[in-house]
């Protein structure tokens, strides 16, 4: 029997935001497990990046109502959540206020409902469509991805052409208003630099960061353990996020570096990073475009991309490079 290929997912699991646990069971929820265990891929959720969150400023918008903006833009899970905050918070201090000016906000909080929301992949709009929020807090999707008719672009760079080339959200032909960019600390300035390039005005609120948890180290170091008496099949390292990949391969290369040992280095290349020689061999996976590219630029060799950022993106781009292989 050929023994199960191991993938890391340097990311919390779904199902849990807090979850250090490296076991498989205890992430049985998350979609990228599932799709994974289905096959003979054996997966294991290192987390990298914890998050704080501060909705204060998002919440202010939202009560403001949402008919001065184009649309919204959310790029990330982290933000939908950002929004989720946001949205309870708001809720939980007009229902202390008189019925008089919760009835004169509701007015304009329906609007949110009426605004477009851009994003990449479906993770976002899959958050939000399962937080329960009141249905006026609920985007509607740009009529391209309606009914399933397109999905939305995996990358931002693929989803700026989608927002230039709608039509102003007025009936009447007006200018196009400015965009809401929820977005967090370690968020890249493509999108926002490449629509102000194109005359549209892009209005950003920060509602979390995100710092190196504590335990990764030692997830790291007990994965490695565990591996290194059940033989030596290499795997995956997948990679979520540019910030989340320069914290995972600065802590490969400070355990005990082989000094003939480089993760992957490019050819013409002179960046590689040297590993600990337990991981030489691995493959390196990555959900998108602006990770590969951050990868790339330090001069390590990325196996795989997934065309679409979902788990089934991820499962197609590593059976397609490992059937190449074998």
């Amino acid at each position: 029997m050929i023994p199960a290929t191991p993938v890391i997912l340097f990311k919390t699991p779904s199902s849990s935001s807090s979850s250090s646990s490296l076991s498989s069971s205890s992430a049985s929820n998350d979609p990228y497990t599932q799709a994974l265990s289905s096959t003979n891929y054996q997966p294991t959720h290192i987390p990298v990046l914890e998050e704080r969150y501060d909705t204060a400023e998002l919440a202010s918008i939202i009560q403001r109502g949402g008919d001065e903006w184009e649309g919204v833009i959310i790029t990330s899970r982290r933000g939908a959540e950002g929004w989720i905050q946001a949205v309870n918070h708001h809720l939980k201090s007009t229902s202390t206020s008189s019925s008089t000016s919760k009835d004169k906000g509701k007015g304009k909080e329906i609007a949110w409902s009426e605004l477009p929301l851009w994003t990449v992949g479906t993770a976002s709009i899959d958050h939000l469509n399962e937080s329960h929020l009141p249905s006026r807090y609920l985007f509607k999707l740009p009529n391209r991805y309606k009914d399933n008719k397109e999905e939305p672009p995996k990358s931002a760079i693929h989803l700026t052409p989608h927002i230039l080339n709608a039509p102003p959200r007025s009936a009447q032909g007006r200018e196009y208003r400015p965009y809401l960019y929820v977005r967090g600390d370690k968020s890249t300035d493509i999108l926002q630099d490449d629509l102000r390039k194109n005359g549209r005005t892009v209005r950003e609120t920060m509602v979390y960061s995100t710092t190196p948890r504590e335990d990764i180290r030692r997830n790291i170091q007990k994965f490695e353990n565990a591996a290194s008496g059940k033989g030596k099949t290499k795997g995956w390292l997948a990679f979520f996020s540019p910030s989340g990949a320069e914290v995972i391969l600065n802590i490969l290369s400070d355990m005990d570096p082989d000094p003939d040992e480089v993760i992957d280095k490019k050819d013409n290349e002179t960046d590689g990073r040297r590993i600990n020689a337990f991981w030489k061999g691995w493959k390196i996976f990555v959900i998108g475009e602006t990770t590969r590219r951050c990868l790339e630029g330090k001069g390590i060799r990325v196996h795989a991309v997934a065309q679409r950022p979902t788990p089934e993106g991820l499962l197609k781009a590593i059976k397609e490079v490992d059937q190449r292989t074998f």
